[in-house]
């Protein structure tokens, strides 16, 4: 055999063979990476089967704001109290056993907002409160953004066909068009599915499926309100709506992912919040305009054109003005009556002598840039709690329903700031003051008192990602004496030494033994002179002078070694 012919067999041969080479098929390329499958799961914890007294009802969705997006068929009327139930989380797990989810209602007093049917076929409704006191693993929301979305592209649903377990369309799921303000598409649903979010591949939302259509041809195929005309309507809506209602569709469209509520979410309608009362003490009054007025050009605005020092925010029983770049409280002013003292259950939010739990929410009245939120908080967890200054027990007092509002609002971002674990935690610390305050100190005597208290905002911070975290925390105890004079106790406590220590479990107190105390006692005119914040209405008030040895200091302070020196 000539080597030509050789040559032309062995290249035929080859030809024939299996290259180690892959190609691309179909001419589109369908690699995806694996973050894809991630994505999705996150996507999914946001939505939620609708029922409607127990029965399936449809699909929606979570978006920021804490709002949630169903379709106008599914939701046409505001439902009574607890007659609509979202569940988040119902689907199969890796082992395919069903979870039953997490439970959760929906508050259509606080957020309502409807287009008909023959419109845009869409509803958008708070989120309320969940159900047996649960949790569960709150969802992150879906970002109000609209996704591209081209025709012959893919789409994927995440829904709940016949009111089962969460499923997901991947296949077969081609944008056919998108006769604006809809979109067409080739994908399986079924009777439970209205209101499913629809995204592209990025995982972006690009509409939301209210149903099917005849095609040209008369073949019935899927059609959904496109996201950017979702967006659209919502836009034109927000100046219509009632002020209440304004912040909450706003943290939507600018896409706040974390400026959603959790368990018990506190109502948007802060009218009947009675705030922190300057005269609560009788004829001596205190008022919260004066103390902020000499730092009043960095008060943070609130959103109903309130600045300075007219932007306060009423909870029930307390107050508090937020400090716009540090994105915490200058201070919280809170009013106890001992003698009216309801306690309140963390978990249930109802009156109760449970054991206690956390869930967070931002202040829909403050544009959340000024707020220090959970994602703060979730980054940094190592090192920080969230700690209250109005103490959840201090406005805990009055009617039932007044302490369980007082319980919910404390609960607020405005009213936390980063504290170390150890500080927040142990008694030996800041919660050693609070405790007595309270316990040992309003409850026994069935006193009134205001308690003002907050971090020092200075210089005297540490940067952790975009927040300057206080070393210092002061607190002022305002009281009418046995004597019937005013009296002001001022302490201050630092977390300095504990910045770097890591996380762990710490022993607990039992219940009525007194904690122990490491504070230190301060003047007023130094705590004044400290926060440089304007204590003139009650410098002269103040109940400790101290020891020559330590007047001639700058910031007279002495350690406390004993209750008595608290008072």
């Amino acid at each position: 055999m000539n080597q030509q012919l050789q040559a032309m067999i062995q290249h035929r041969v080859a030809q024939a063979m299996p290259q180690p080479q892959t190609v691309i098929t179909g001419g589109q390329n369908d690699l995806l990476p694996t973050a894809f499958m991630t994505q999705g799961v996150a996507r999914a914890r946001a939505v939620a089967m609708i029922r409607e007294d127990g029965v399936p009802k449809g699909t929606g969705f979570l978006i920021p704001g804490g709002l949630f997006v169903t379709n106008h068929h599914v939701l046409p009327e505001r439902p009574a109290p607890g007659k609509i139930t979202l569940t988040f989380g119902f689907w199969l797990d890796e082992q395919g056993v069903v979870q039953p989810g997490t439970l959760c209602e929906i508050d259509a007093e606080r957020f309502w907002l409807t287009s008909p049917l023959a419109a845009l076929d869409c509803t958008v409704v708070a989120l309320g409160a969940f159900r047996d006191g649960g949790r569960g693993d709150l969802p992150l929301a879906i970002p109000l953004v609209a996704g591209m979305a081209e025709p012959g592209g893919y789409l994927n649903i995440i829904q709940h066909p016949g009111g089962r377990a969460q499923q997901v369309v991947l296949r077969n799921n081609v944008l056919l068009a998108n006769p604006k303000p809809w979109l067409h598409y080739a994908s399986d649903t079924e009777a439970g599915s209205s209101g499913a979010p629809v995204f592209n591949d990025r995982w972006q939302l690009v509409g939301v499926h209210h149903g099917s259509v005849p095609d040209a041809e008369g073949q019935r195929i899927n059609e959904g309100l496109a996201a950017s005309a979702l967006i659209a309507w919502l836009s034109e809506m927000l100046p219509q709506l009632p002020s209440p209602m304004q912040p909450q569709l706003q943290n939507a469209l600018r896409g706040d992912l974390h400026a959603q509520p959790l368990v018990g979410a506190p109502d948007s309608y802060y009218a009947n919040r009675d705030g922190y009362q300057p005269a609560f003490l009788g004829e001596q009054t205190v008022t919260l305009k004066d103390i902020v007025a000499p730092r009043a050009a960095e008060v943070a605005p609130l959103l109903d054109g309130r600045s300075g020092s007219d932007a306060i925010l009423n909870y029930e029983h307390f107050s508090l003005v937020m400090h716009a770049s540090r994105r915490l409280a200058f201070f919280t002013a809170t009013n106890i009556d001992g003698a009216r003292y309801v306690a309140i259950d963390r978990a249930s939010g109802q009156p109760s002598l449970l054991a206690e739990a956390d869930s967070w929410v931002e202040e829909s009245r403050l544009d959340s840039r000024y707020q220090t939120g959970q994602a703060f908080y979730r980054e940094f967890s190592r090192w920080f709690d969230r700690g209250h200054l109005t103490r959840r027990s201090d406005p805990t007092w009055g009617t039932a329903e007044e302490a369980m509002r007082a319980n919910r609002d404390t609960f607020h971002f405005t009213n936390c700031s980063p504290q170390h674990f150890r500080f927040n935690q142990s008694l030996k610390y800041w919660q050693g003051i609070e405790r007595y305050i309270l316990e040992f100190g309003v409850l026994k005597s069935k006193n009134r008192i205001t308690v003002l208290t907050g971090p020092v905002l200075n210089g005297d911070a540490r940067p952790y990602g975009e927040v300057s975290v206080p070393l210092l925390f002061w607190k002022v105890v305002l009281r009418i004496g046995p004597d019937g004079e005013p009296q002001a106790t001022a302490l201050i406590a630092s977390q300095a030494a504990l910045m770097d220590e890591p996380r762990r479990l710490l022993a607990r107190t039992p219940a009525e033994s007194a904690p122990d105390v490491d504070e230190f006692r301060i003047t007023v005119a130094g705590l004044e002179s400290l926060t440089g914040l304007d204590f003139s209405a009650f410098r002269h008030w103040d109940s400790w002078q101290p020891a020559p040895a330590l007047r001639a200091d700058p910031l007279p302070a002495a350690l406390i070694l004993a209750w008595e020196d608290l008072l």
